[in-house]
């Protein structure tokens, strides 16, 4: 009967696909954020910025979708803060090396409406640059 018992719960993990084992050695990037050594493991960190993010977070440069201005078929243009510094639009991140990046962030259009006002209701890309060593 014991036999009997271990055959069954053999075929019942079986069934369930076994214990779940997380590998926990590469975890997954956070979706909205791009770490410094996210870019210096990729082919980008010899890019510029926005050539980086575009290969590594392409959501990150995309328009939000439904985010429209009022009586506008546009879209709302996504906000660029450089160590939270507004600058003139996304084209600006392609005069910075992605080798000169500690983080970038991204936030959607409620998380930057709600951190930065109404002129960043598009969603914002923080991007905090590496401190110049001593």
């Amino acid at each position: 009967m014991t036999i009997l018992r271990l055959a069954v719960a053999a075929l019942v993990l079986l069934a369930c696909g076994g214990p779940r084992i997380r590998d926990v050695s590469s975890p997954k990037p956070e979706r909205d954020l791009l770490t410094r050594e996210e870019i210096q493991e990729s082919t980008g960190r010899d890019l510029d910025l926005y050539q980086a993010i575009r290969s590594l977070r392409p959501h990150f440069l995309e328009p939000p979708p439904g985010v429209r201005s009022r009586g506008s078929r546009a879209s709302i243009p996504t906000a660029v803060y450089i160590n939270r510094i507004r600058q003139a639009g996304l084209e600006s991140l392609r005069s910075i090396s992605a080798s000169s990046i500690e983080e970038v962030r991204y936030l959607t259009p409620t998380a930057s409406q709600n951190e930065f006002g109404p002129s960043a209701s598009g969603g914002a890309v923080l991007v905090k640059l590496l401190k110049p060593s001593p």
